[in-house]
């Protein structure tokens, strides 16, 4: 009965995790005033049985209810950018349970604190990397699970600016299994800084992706994450278009078309400067 619980929690897990990093990816608040639920949002509250238009007291009142629900109303909070949610989500951060799971969903929680500019959650969620006595060190979650969700909190506190765990996620760039890969990848767009070293480290592993790794979507990934790091760091652009040329004729056409459209921008974007 457990093991069904545990299984089916971390699935659960799993997925919320995946559909918060797509709901993200579009920035909802950047959504003109009238336009609709994105299909992600919709397939959530659908999930959830909640309609399009429902308030956000009754989104936060999900974080009671039951992991599998929570985890989700968790991805909407973070999706809407509820920021009431946040001593709530405080709460359930701080809680005293001490399993796998809801270690797990300690995780989850510090990203959307995380999003509001919350840093409370940091020195928990580095001593679950770093603690060998950690529920995440010494639990029952295979050695793939535990580099992975390793790779996942490393990468959030890099996105809060404490870059210490950056070797977990530059080994992981080099596991052969590609979910491992495919978070490495992510993980490392967190490593953007002005002036700290680390920066080119985390740059020159995503060059080598982008322009060596056998999987076409992890190329993509990495030069997404090298497009997030020169946010930070404009001068890593350069990279950024000579990874674009190594995969503008590449046999896969969804990087190919990718590599071209982003090339036509960087192009279009250096006539304006130069015509300025």
């Amino acid at each position: 009965m457990i093991t069904k619980f545990l299984s089916k929690a971390v699935g659960c897990f799993l997925l919320c995790m995946l559909l918060t990093n797509i709901s993200l990816a579009t920035d909802p608040r950047k959504i003109p005033p009238g336009r609709r639920c994105s299909m992600v949002e919709k397939w959530i509250l659908r999930d959830l049985g909640l309609a399009e238009d429902v308030n956000d007291t009754v989104i936060i009142q999900l974080l009671d209810a039951p992991i599998d629900k929570r985890l989700r109303a968790i991805s909407l909070v973070r999706y809407r950018k509820i920021s009431s949610a946040e001593p709530k989500l405080l709460q359930i951060f701080n809680s005293d349970n001490n399993n796998e799971i809801f270690w797990l969903e300690k995780i989850v929680v510090a990203e959307a604190l995380c999003d509001f500019g919350n840093k409370e959650w940091m020195p928990t969620i580095k001593a679950l990397i770093e603690d060998p006595n950690s529920i995440l060190n010494r639990g029952g979650l295979s050695e793939s699970g535990k580099i992975a969700h390793k790779i996942d909190a490393a990468g959030l506190l890099a996105r809060a600016g404490d870059y210490s765990q950056f070797e977990i996620v530059a080994n992981g760039i080099g596991s052969s299994e590609k979910p491992i890969r495919s978070k490495a990848i992510h993980a490392l767009g967190n490593f953007g800084h002005k002036t700290n070293p680390i920066t080119g480290s985390a740059v020159e592993l995503l060059t080598s992706v982008a322009t060596s790794d056998s999987i076409p979507w992890l190329r993509e990934r990495a030069i997404d994450s090298m497009e997030k790091i020169a946010k930070k760091k404009p001068e890593v652009e350069p990279k950024i278009i000579a990874a674009l040329e190594a995969n503008k004729d590449s046999s896969d056409e969804d990087l190919r078309r990718m590599c071209n459209a982003m090339l036509d921008s960087y192009n279009k974007k250096l006539k304006e400067e130069k015509s300025k």
